[in-house]
C-alpha cells in the first residue's frame, strides 16, 4: 500500500479507535459520578492522572524501539533481534518499577489523597495498587503498539487500547450494579486489567514470532543510551502535563475536580483524533528525514497544522453551543453546564498542544531530543508555579490558563525555531555534499 493511504489508514484508526475509547470514558464518567458521588469519583480522577507517570516503567524502551524499527526498514534489514532484545529489557523495568511502587505505595497514595479524609490508610493504599500494577502492565504491553506504529499498521495500536478501555467500562459497570460498600480500589482495578491485559498478549505473541534471535548483547549500549533520553523526556513532559490533578488535590475542592475531569475529557477526544495522525506520520517522518526529504516532512507539517487548529476551533464551538445537553448526558450530578470560559480556555489550550506538539513528534522521529530537554525542566518548573498560582488566584480558570502559559512561554516558540534551524543545516551540508557532482554530472 502506497505511504500516503497507510498513514491515512492508521490515523482513521486511530479515529475510531480514539472515539470509541473517549465515548467509553466519559460513560465511565457517568457511571461512577452516580456510583461514587462527587468525593468518591474526585479520589478516582486524580489516581487515574498518574498512569501518565505509571507510563514511564518501561523506561522509553518502547518508543527507541520504534524509531529503530523505522531505521532499518528505511535500509530495509530485519528487526526481529531488536524486537526480541528490547522486550526483555523492558520486562526487567516493569518487574523493577514495580517493586518501587510496592514499597512506596503507601506514602504516595496517603500523600496524593491527604484531602479526602473520607478514605482510611488501607483503602488509600489499596487504591493505588489497583492503579499501579495495570498501569505497569499498559507501559509493558505498549511495546507491542510501538512495533505496529514502526510497520505502518498503527491502526491496530488505536483499536486494541479502544478495546480494552470499553471492556474497562462493562466491568465497572457490571460491578457498580451490585452496590459494593468500598468501591473505589475495585473500580480502578476493573477499569485498568482489560487495558493491561490486551497488550501484554499481543507483545508475547510478538515476542515468541521474534524467539529464534537470542538476547543481543551488542543492541544493549544503543538502546539503553537512546532510551535514558527519551526516558528523561518522558518524566519532564510528566513533570508538565501530568501535575495538574495532584495540584488540584491539594488547591481545589472536588466539585472543581469533577468539573476539570468532564471537560478536559470532552476535548481529550479533540486532541486524541490529531494526535492519531501525529502518531501515524511518525514513522513516516523518521524515514523521510533519514532519506533527507525535508521538502516533504514540512509540507505533512503544514497542512496537518491547518486541519489540527481548524478541527479544534470548530469543536471548541460545538462544545459551547452543546454545554447543556453534553453535561446532562455525562455528568448529571454536576446539575449546571462547564462554564463557558472553561470551555474557551480549554480550546486555546488544545490548539497551542496541537501546534506544540506537532513539531515534539518531528524533534522525536528524528532521535533530536536535545532541545526538549533543554526546553522542558524550564517548562516543568513553569506548569507546577503557574498552574498553583492560577488556582491560587483564579480557581479553576486560573489553574488551565496557567497550563496554557507554560506551553506558550517555552516549546511553542522554541521547538518549531529548532526544527527550521536543523532542517536548513542539514539541506545546506546535503547541498554541500552533492554539489561536485551537480555541477560537473560527468565526473
Amino acid at each position: 500500500m502506497p505511504t500516503i493511504p497507510r498513514v491515512w489508514l492508521v490515523a482513521g484508526g486511530g479515529w475510531i479507535g480514539r472515539a470509541v475509547q473517549v465515548a467509553a470514558q466519559l460513560a465511565t464518567v457517568r457511571i461512577l459520578t452516580d456510583g461514587l458521588g462527587t468525593v468518591g469519583y474526585g479520589a478516582f480522577a486524580v489516581l487515574s492522572s498518574l498512569a501518565g507517570w505509571f507510563a514511564l516503567s518501561d523506561f522509553s524502551i518502547a518508543v527507541t524501539l520504534q524509531n529503530y524499527i523505522s531505521e532499518r526498514r528505511a535500509a530495509e534489514l530485519e528487526t526481529d533481534d531488536l524486537v526480541f532484545t528490547a522486550a526483555t529489557l523492558s520486562l526487567g523495568a516493569a518487574l523493577l518499577f514495580a517493586v518501587v511502587l510496592l514499597l512506596a505505595g503507601p506514602w504516595l497514595s496517603n500523600l496524593l489523597l491527604d484531602e479526602f479524609a473520607v478514605l482510611s490508610r488501607s483503602e488509600r493504599t489499596l487504591a493505588f495498587y489497583a492503579i499501579a500494577f495495570p498501569s505497569i502492565g499498559t507501559a509493558l504491553g505498549g511495546m507491542a503498539y510501538k512495533i505496529w506504529f514502526a510497520q505502518h499498521r498503527g491502526y491496530l495500536s488505536n483499536l486494541l487500547p479502544a478495546a480494552g478501555t470499553v471492556l474497562g467500562t462493562v466491568a465497572v459497570w457490571l460491578f457498580m450494579r451490585s452496590s459494593p460498600q468500598q468501591p473505589l480500589a475495585s473500580t480502578l482495578f476493573l477499569y485498568y486489567a482489560a487495558s493491561a491485559l490486551i497488550p501484554v498478549l499481543a507483545l508475547t505473541g510478538i515476542v515468541l514470532a521474534a524467539a529464534r534471535h537470542r538476547f543481543a548483547t551488542d543492541l544493549l549500549r544503543p538502546l539503553l543510551r537512546r532510551a535514558a533520553r527519551f526516558w528523561i523526556f518522558g518524566v519532564l513532559a510528566a513533570a508538565v502535563l501530568q501535575v495538574d490533578y495532584i495540584i488540584m488535590a491539594q488547591v481545589l475542592q472536588a466539585a472543581d475536580i469533577v468539573v476539570y475531569n468532564v471537560a478536559s475529557k470532552i476535548f481529550q477526544l479533540v486532541f486524541f483524533v490529531y494526535n492519531a495522525l501525529l502518531f501515524a506520520l511518525w514513522p513516516v517522518c523518521s524515514e523521510a528525514i533519514a532519506r533527507g526529504e525535508w521538502a516533504r516532512v514540512f509540507a505533512l507539517l503544514r497542512r496537518n497544522l491547518v486541519i489540527g487548529i481548524a478541527f479544534t476551533v470548530l469543536c471548541g464551538v460545538g462544545v459551547g453551543v452543546l454545554n447543556g445537553t453534553i453535561v446532562s448526558i455525562v455528568a448529571p450530578t454536576l446539575a449546571e453546564p462547564l462554564p463557558m470560559l472553561v470551555v474557551i480556555l480549554l480550546t486555546i489550550y488544545v490548539a497551542v498542544r496541537v501546534w506544540s506538539d506537532t513539531f515534539g513528534m518531528v524533534l522525536q522521529s528524528m532521535n533530536d531530543l536535545t532541545p526538549l530537554l533543554i526546553a522542558l525542566p524550564i517548562q516543568a518548573v513553569l506548569s507546577a508555579a503557574l498552574q498553583t498560582l492560577g488556582a491560587s488566584v483564579a480557581g479553576l480558570p486560573g489553574m488551565i490558563a496557567g497550563l496554557t502559559a507554560c506551553f506558550v512561554l517555552t516549546v511553542a516558540w522554541y521547538l518549531p525555531w529548532r526544527c527550521i534551524r536543523y532542517a536548513r543545516e542539514r539541506t545546506t551540508i546535503e547541498t554541500e555534499r552533492h554539489a561536485p557532482f551537480d555541477l560537473h554530472p560527468d565526473v
